[in-house]
């Protein structure tokens, strides 16, 4: 009898010990996870969700484009609107300085689930276009989630090794 009631007692002190919240980070991911399979459309996205993909690439989809489901993920756990902000374009979130953005930036060999990582060439901000994909961490490795581009044509995981591209040198940490 004694037995169970220790069973008892721990289980109970078990049930009271409080519960690491996720990471903001970690909340935006797990959101984004939820637009697994939608197709990408350049320029796609909302704080609403899916949007019609904008010439010159007018295809007839609805989703999402990299920065689109980045934007949309942060607006749905932070309630900050980056569209309207003018920083859901890739090279211009990457570019802005923290105090503009709002969130730090990190040295991408720190990355954390949740992060932005990006990609574009040599990663200059004063190249037009040089930054032009994002995706979000998955873990501290090799994965990322992401809306590639219309040949692939959904929202899914990648591994950043495979991308083809070296990633930036700086993720975006919303916390």
């Amino acid at each position: 009898m004694k037995y169970f009631a220790t069973l008892s007692l721990l289980a109970s002190a078990a049930s009271a010990i409080p519960q690491a919240e996720p990471s903001v980070g970690q909340a935006i991911l797990d959101v984004a996870m939820t637009a697994a399979g939608t197709p990408y459309a350049w320029g796609g996205g909302t704080c609403d969700g899916p949007s019609d993909d904008q010439p010159p690439y007018d295809y007839g989809d609805i989703g999402y484009d990299c920065s689109g489901l980045v934007s949309w993920a942060v607006c749905q756990v932070t309630g900050r609107d980056l569209f309207t902000e003018g920083l859901r374009v890739t090279s211009s979130m990457y570019c802005a300085d923290e105090a503009t953005l709002g969130y730090k930036k990190y040295p991408f060999e720190e990355r954390l689930p949740g992060d932005a990582v990006f990609f574009g060439g040599a990663c200059d901000c004063g190249t037009s276009g040089s930054i032009h994909h994002v995706g979000l961490m998955m873990d501290s490795g090799d994965r990322m989630w992401n809306a590639p581009n219309d040949d692939v044509n959904a929202v899914q995981e990648n591994s950043i090794s495979g991308f083809g591209e070296t990633a930036c040198p700086y993720v975006i940490r919303f916390t």
